[in-house]
């Protein structure tokens, strides 16, 4: 178990297309997070989505380790006809932060319905799920589902 793990998600630019930074920060629990990778399984909620192909490119040019999990994933459909969907990230240790981790996604906005007045539309993104592998040495490997 860890004794405490600070997660901490930012919406980096403006407009339609963003960024989703995500920190997470252990404590002391965990003796050599070096020997340890950590997975983030992002939820994204109808209101946004994340094209597969920018995806593909930014792993073949080694910005960012993601994969779409969600199948049948349509990026045109207006978030009114969209389905949440997954992605899964590799964290990669922060240089500035012996016990930190960060990923980026880049994250696209979708049409909403028109409103009569000026309404603003919110979208919320959920915490996400962290999965961490740790190998040990000697033949040992742990591995964690981190739980709110």
């Amino acid at each position: 178990t860890c004794s405490e793990i600070i997660l901490r998600q930012e919406v980096l630019k403006d407009g339609f297309h963003r960024d989703l930074l995500t920190k997470v920060k252990f404590g002391e629990s965990i003796e050599d997070l070096q020997t340890c990778r950590l997975l983030i399984k992002q939820y994204i909620p109808t209101g946004l989505f994340v094209d597969p192909y920018e995806l593909a490119s930014l792993r073949e040019r080694n910005i960012t380790e993601a994969v779409m999990v969600s199948e049948n994933f349509n990026i045109e459909a207006p978030n009114y006809l969209s389905k949440e969907s997954e992605v899964l990230i590799y964290a990669r240790q922060d240089s500035q932060c012996i016990d930190c981790f960060q990923a980026f996604l880049p994250v696209h906005y979708r049409y909403h319905r028109p409103h009569i007045k000026d309404g603003e539309t919110f979208t919320v993104v959920h915490n996400p799920d962290l999965l961490m592998y740790c190998d040990q040495g000697k033949g040992y490997k742990s591995f964690w589902r981190v739980e709110e």
